[in-house]
């Protein structure tokens, strides 16, 4: 046993319990000769938009002194772990991002000439083993999340993406010169003595942009059509508390959000999941989705529900929301209050809502270049 282990708790997962588990590994450098995103920029605009896109997603963007959890990159990932590495291909060569340095690792400067290849390598072994089979159910989640990132911003740097599996294809689309606008600050919440929502309404255009981030994410997201979501609604302008569809059509009124805490595995006083003005509950079934798919089945549907998840976490940010995915619930009383069908089992929790307040945070992003150097 490490030294993680031993001082990780024991974890005990299944329907309706679980335990919280300790610290993961510390990352370790890959070694090898490093080329700087930067020097992507020198092979053109193509180039150039492709270093912005990993830097967007896959490198640290901000760090918060009072969070135990850093870094922070574009997408969330469970204790900050990481679980998903992203390898560069074009042509013959095969570099790994290193995100901390923002570089590449391989034997030489790859050559980008219209479209690249990014693989995502799963890196189970940086959770503690005491997660057992649940460390690969969120190491799938943060695929999905990842593939998803990766898809959304290409877009807004021009290029054009698709994901399949393990891989996202980028290619040029038009011209990549155009000011790209700023990423919004992502978050999961601000709260040093306990997470809780902003007690005003939240306006309702921010609900129905988080509502569209699922029903209509980005062509060649990872999607499928057998999931099936819930929302919980408090405090919304126009809108009475309860348990809506997506098309926002109501299915239960009343204290949905007091359900779901009744499912959190967390106290009030640790994340106040009551005070939140959204929360998605996304259900689906493993058994099915092998049945039809094969033994990938599961994978895929849990990529799809990170997919999901991340393009509602953009749009939160994009409201002026923080959105927070868990995983860390009581699944049978979850999916109780979902109603979800015998054979679904909970596959994510997305928990929304304005910040109460703001923390302190260092900015990561890069400088932009001078323009007269």
């Amino acid at each position: 046993m490490t030294a993680a282990d031993a001082l990780a708790t024991a974890y005990t997962h299944g329907p309706g319990r679980f335990v919280e588990v300790g610290e993961p590994p510390p990352f370790t450098a890959t070694p090898g000769h490093r080329v700087p995103l930067r020097d992507l920029a020198a092979q053109g605009p193509f180039g150039a938009a492709v270093a912005h896109l990993l830097t967007d997603v896959a490198t640290p963007l901000r760090w918060e002194p009072w969070n135990q959890y850093n870094d922070h990159r574009g997408y969330p990932s469970a204790r900050a772990a990481f679980t998903v590495d992203v390898e560069l291909v074009a042509g013959p060569a095969r570099l790994r991002l290193d995100p901390a340095r923002r570089a590449l690792v391989g034997v030489a400067a790859p050559a980008v000439a219209d479209e690249v290849r990014l693989d995502l390598v799963r890196r189970r072994d940086r959770l503690s083993p005491a997660y057992h089979e649940f460390g690969d159910v969120l190491t799938e989640l943060e695929v999905g999340h990842v593939a998803a990132a990766l898809v959304e911003h290409a877009a807004r740097l021009g290029l054009r993406a698709h994901a399949e599996d393990l891989t996202v294809v980028v290619r040029s689309h038009r011209e990549t010169g155009d000011p790209v606008p700023p990423l919004p600050p992502r978050g999961s919440g601000f709260g040093p003595r306990g997470i809780s929502a902003d007690p005003r309404p939240l306006p309702e255009a921010a609900l129905h942009a988080f509502v569209r981030a699922v029903t209509s994410p980005p062509p060649g997201s990872p999607t499928r059509t057998d999931l099936r979501h819930r929302l919980a609604v408090r405090n919304v302008v126009g809108l009475a508390d309860g348990w809506y569809d997506l098309d926002l059509r109501p299915v239960a009124p009343g204290p949905a959000l007091l359900q779901v805490r009744e499912a959190f595995g967390h106290t009030p006083q640790t994340i106040d999941v009551a005070a939140m003005n959204l929360a998605l509950v996304t259900t689906g079934s493993a058994a099915e989705a092998v049945a039809a798919d094969g033994p990938g089945g599961y994978h895929a549907l849990l990529r799809a529900a990170g997919a999901m998840a991340q393009h509602a976490c953009d749009a939160a940010a994009r409201s002026g929301m923080f959105c927070r995915p868990a995983r860390s619930i009581h699944d049978r009383v979850l999916e109780a209050a979902v109603r979800a069908p015998a054979s679904h089992q909970v596959l994510y929790l997305l928990a929304a809502g304005r910040p109460r307040g703001a923390g302190f945070t260092y900015d990561l992003t890069p400088l932009p270049a001078p323009e007269n150097p």
